[in-house]
């Protein structure tokens, strides 16, 4: 597991598995700090994967000779749902990422591209599906990584999370002002 962070390979598949459209992170080497999400079609297709940035295997830019639909680039294409890794975050839902900012930049960006609000961000593991919320009883946050209210340094540009699941329950919004 790079990085400390847990393994989601089992969320990917089964999301995968129910048809659903499934969009991972693609960081982009020739622009500094730039990150889009592309589309993922098929377990064949995750499987292939190259290792990235920091060992952790990153989608091409193609898939089956087409080039893949992205977030930024397709603005057809659109986000329910973000699961956002982190170091640390605290019960008032900062986030302490790796210090590079790219999820911050993406939702910024995200958001802007949209002129809408930004989709549900949550740390392990909420999954929207076709406006309906179902919650997968998994503990994939480690209750290490949760801390006290106001504890994570943030910045203007920070996103706070509307979830964060842990094995100890979940933190965050009231399921009824979900979309």
């Amino acid at each position: 597991m790079p990085a400390g962070e847990l393994n989601t390979a089992t969320l990917v598949h089964e999301i995968l598995r129910a048809g659903k459209n499934l969009f991972v992170p693609k960081v982009d080497p020739a622009a500094e700090g730039r990150m889009d999400f592309v589309k993922v079609y098929s377990e064949e297709d995750l499987n292939s994967f190259p290792e990235g940035l920091w060992g952790i295997k990153e989608p091409n830019s193609h898939w089956n000779g087409q080039v893949r639909p992205s977030v930024l680039g397709d603005p057809g294409e659109s986000l329910d749902l973000i699961i956002v890794p982190g170091v640390a975050f605290d019960r008032s839902l900062s986030r302490l990422g790796h210090g590079k900012g790219y999820y911050d930049r993406f939702i910024t960006a995200y958001v802007a591209s949209r002129g809408s609000k930004k989709p549900f961000l949550g740390r392990y593991l909420w999954m929207v599906l076709r406006r309906e919320l179902t919650v997968i009883p998994s503990g994939l946050a480690l209750r290490e990584q949760i801390i006290g209210h106001d504890e994570v340094p943030v910045v203007p540009h920070d996103w706070k999370m509307d979830a964060i699941v842990s094995p100890d329950g979940v933190l965050g919004k009231d399921l009824t002002e979900l979309p």
